[in-house]
């Protein structure tokens, strides 16, 4: 029986339809038990605590980009009793001699690049990173990311249609993190650390909501929920220059691309950029106007929890006269969820593709 089996383990936003590991953490787990290594570990982009929780024994460090992989790991180690790993929120907190790293690889490409750039200059003389996945996520640019970093690449035999990546020998390389920049057709200069979503061009869904940007309501205050790198409300603050706004996302990388966007455009002094899963906890004020250009994926899956999680918290925190305006691919199913929430919930947008929701 695998170890995560007799783990209590759940994900963030909870589904009882999507548990919380896969083949790849299973594999991972055997591979390390074939190790004679018993050094500090290095975990990343452990989903949800289940590789940590399963690995407790070893002396582990921890480090994810996702708020919502940081408070499962909190809740999952209180379900089960155990100890939380170190928590790494930087990478000048990484040690440099690591033995043994297991990624688990991620869905952007450019996160994966910059991360592997870092490890590979973490990682003791003789250590091994080990990069996992199901092996239809791992890209033709993901395999080339690896042996581009790394001299020895030991795919070794794909079980449960899963694949853990042996890596070794690390090349020299630059662990710089490389920002990418565009301008919207307002002039916003937008800048991306990588793995922000929608880094090289402005998000179709964006757009479409901010062509309605006219119809929002006049508000000293507002809530970008989920806010990427920062285009609606940055947006709204360069066209209504008395307002603040608060910026919340769940990816690290995403409030820090946010928090430079700010910078470049001079909008710093009137925003806070946080790095939170939703609003529960961050003692709001109640909000006039919230925007939301909510994600369907959760890594390499798709799921519909995570915005139907934010509308809930969306319709908690705003004024008794607030609004929030949504954006969305048509074919998702928010219109009744948001119609149970809220007493009036328009469409402003005829869009083939995307729908734009006002919800009061």
């Amino acid at each position: 029986m695998s170890p995560l089996s007799a783990l209590r383990l759940s994900r963030i936003p909870a589904s009882k339809a999507l548990q919380a590991w896969n083949a790849a953490d299973e594999l991972a787990i055997n591979r390390l038990a074939e190790t004679t290594a018993t050094d500090r570990l290095l975990l990343v982009n452990d989903s949800f605590g289940a590789l940590a929780l399963a690995l407790g024994d070893a002396q582990t460090d921890w480090w994810s980009d996702s708020a919502m992989a940081s408070k499962a790991l909190a809740n999952n180690a209180r379900a089960n009793g155990l100890p939380l790993p170190r928590r790494i929120e930087h990478p000048e907190q990484l040690r440099d001699d690591y033995k043994r790293i297991v990624i688990q690889v991620p869905k952007s490409l450019d996160l994966f690049r910059w991360q592997l750039a870092v490890l590979a200059t973490r990682l003791a003389e003789d250590g091994e990173v080990y990069a996992l996945g199901m092996v239809k996520h791992l890209s033709t640019g993901h395999q080339v990311c690896m042996t581009n970093f790394f001299q020895l690449c030991d795919p070794g035999h794909a079980v449960k249609k899963a694949r853990c990546v042996r890596l070794s020998c690390p090349r020299q390389v630059d662990a710089d993190n490389q920002l990418k920049t565009f301008s919207t057709p307002t002039g916003l200069t937008l800048q991306h650390e990588p793995g922000c979503f929608s880094s090289n061009r402005l998000d179709p869904g964006a757009r479409v909501l901010l062509e309605t940007l006219s119809q929002w309501p006049d508000a000293d205050q507002l809530l970008d929920l989920g806010c990427g790198n920062g285009v609606l409300a940055l947006s709204y603050l360069q066209s209504h220059p008395e307002a603040q706004a608060t910026l919340v996302d769940e990816s690290r990388q995403a409030v820090h691309s946010a928090a430079r966007s700010a910078q470049a455009n001079g909008l710093e002094n009137r925003v806070r950029c946080l790095h939170h899963h939703g609003i529960e906890g961050l003692d709001l004020r109640p909000m006039p106007l919230i925007l939301c250009n909510p994600p369907f994926h959760q890594a390499n899956t798709l799921t519909e929890d995570i915005a139907l999680h934010l509308f809930r918290e969306a319709r908690q925190a705003l004024t008794p006269k607030g609004e929030l305006w949504v954006v969305a691919n048509r074919h998702l199913p928010y219109f009744h969820p948001l119609k149970r929430l809220f007493s009036q919930v328009d469409c402003p947008s005829s869009h083939p593709k995307f729908v734009v929701y006002r919800c009061y």
